[in-house]
């Protein structure tokens, strides 16, 4: 469950720098952080269900390329 820098979401090649500003934004929202998303480590959320986050974590998944479906699956 959860998202994961290197799970297939469609920002997963960026580097935390590379990433526009919105979608660090919600980066930072789900946990990351410049060390954590450049590893590949997982965000704070990563083990959380979609419907344990919050409305602005639901957000900030979906600017990463997430609904409920995707997010519940890695």
């Amino acid at each position: 469950m959860g998202c994961g820098a290197s799970s297939g979401m469609k920002y997963e090649e960026y580097d935390f720098a590379e990433l526009p500003i919105v979608v660090r934004q919600a980066a930072v929202t789900l946990g990351y952080n410049k060390k954590e998303w450049d590893s590949g480590k997982d965000g704070d959320y990563d083990d959380y269900d979609w419907e344990e986050l919050d409305e602005e974590q639901k957000k900030a998944a979906t600017v990463l390329g997430y609904d409920e479906a995707t997010w519940d699956v890695e």
